[in-house]
């Protein structure tokens, strides 16, 4: 069960390839995004749509009001021990259930669980946003685990208000994720437990840097390279003559935000000033703010990125989990300007602590940033070579068919 976007559902396209090779009956089951379609029809696997459509123009929605998740001063993605007072840390996590609580309406749940009882899954795998997935396997007595394509921030957030509670023992907090789930379950004849709020299990695929220290059970798994299925270009393969460093801002921000939050045009002026051929994945649209394209810049719209990462000496992005991991894996040093959507900022603080990124933060950026910090990528050897290190750390780890006998052994128990 996936967040119907295509950097969530191409996430969670591996377990599914690894089960169904291993002989299972694998679906994707949610709601139908009328905009985002395609992606889950590239992923190969079956699909079943429930719980009505759900405009990817209004997904981060938050509560009867109407007002934007992305709004509120309680940002998921904060992370700064000093900016995480009593009063941040109880905001962000109502703010938190609120978004999850909307995302989850009763028709998805509850038509996915019609399905499944006629379905009958063994287990089921959700996206960490999609609490309608161990809500359904509680009823029907299905195992079920997450799978992550960024950084835990649910369960950071989650363990910080539990901090909370504990140093402010005289205040009646609530849980209102916890008084939601419950009051479902309650109708079909179940209890709340813990493990309804970060599976039975979490596979995890990400650097082994990124990951919060967290008491939860990880199942680390070597990450996965899946793109938009597109035509790679002739030049991709062609070595290039000068250092090859590929600009892409996603597809998050314009989605949730409806721009981006990084200037594009302080991005451009600053690799503009650098002696390499630049590769930016911008459209028309996000080129519009920008006066004149520098000449080192090819603006080529969409593109295979693990295919062009492969001949890339650094990578400037806004630290999306999917980006991260195609980097990684390649073995790319990382400028990341880090958006607010998720974990992008706890990420590229990680990723700068373990030596192969470095990172500006959205209200820093200016072009001579820019330039200084790519050319520290490229200059200095440290960067390649820590990257090359996560690489091979990444390569040494489970792959996806490594974690199926224990994903069926979790299933079978149940």
């Amino acid at each position: 069960m996936s967040f119907p976007t295509r950097t969530h559902i191409y996430s969670l396209a591996p377990v599914g390839w690894a089960l169904q090779s291993a002989g299972h009956e694998v679906r994707y089951v949610g709601q139908r995004n009328p905009s985002e379609v395609d992606p889950f029809l590239e992923t190969g696997l079956d699909c079943m749509w429930v719980g009505g459509d759900f405009d990817i123009a209004k997904h981060r929605q938050n509560g009867d009001n109407g007002d934007n998740s992305m709004d509120t001063p309680y940002k998921l993605s904060e992370s700064r021990p000093e900016i995480l007072t009593d009063e941040f840390v109880s905001g962000v996590y109502e703010t938190t259930a609120a978004m999850i609580k909307h995302i989850n309406p009763d028709s998805l749940i509850n038509e996915a669980l019609r399905f499944a009882r006629q379905w009958r899954p063994d287990l089921i795998v959700w996206d960490p946003l999609i609490y309608a997935a161990p809500l359904v396997a509680k009823v029907v007595g299905a195992a079920h685990v997450r799978m992550m394509y960024a950084a835990d921030q649910n369960a950071r957030v989650h363990f910080e208000y539990e901090k909370l509670k504990q140093r402010r023992p005289d205040v009646a907090w609530p849980d209102p994720l916890e008084d939601w789930m419950s009051s479902w379950l309650a109708r079909h004849g179940r209890a709340f437990d813990e493990s309804l709020r970060f599976g039975m299990a979490t596979i995890d695929p990400t650097p082994s840097c990124i990951p919060f220290d967290l008491p939860v059970d990880y199942l680390r798994m070597r990450f996965v390279s899946v793109n938009r299925p597109l035509t790679v270009p002739d030049w991709v393969y062609e070595p290039p003559a000068k250092p090859r460093v590929l600009l892409t801002l996603g597809v998050s921000n314009r989605q949730v935000h409806g721009e981006e939050q990084a200037s594009v045009s302080e991005l451009l002026a600053g690799l503009g000033e650098l002696d390499v051929e630049v590769v930016a994945t911008l459209d028309e649209k996000q080129l519009a703010s920008v006066g004149e394209v520098p000449a080192n810049v090819r603006a080529a719209g969409f593109l295979p990125m693990h295919e062009v990462l492969a001949s890339c000496s650094a990578i400037v992005h806004q630290g999306g989990g999917a980006t991260v991991g195609n980097a990684a894996v390649n073995g790319v040093p990382q400028l990341i300007v880090p958006g607010t959507t998720w974990s992008e900022r706890a990420s590229a603080v990680a990723q700068e602590e373990r030596g192969y990124g470095l990172f500006i933060d959205l209200e820093d950026i200016t072009a001579e940033r820019v330039r200084d910090r790519v050319r520290r990528l490229l200059d200095e050897p440290s960067f390649r070579r820590n990257a090359a290190e996560v690489r091979q750390e990444i390569l040494g780890t489970k792959s996806m068919l490594d974690l199926v006998p224990e994903l069926e052994a979790m299933a079978g128990a149940r």
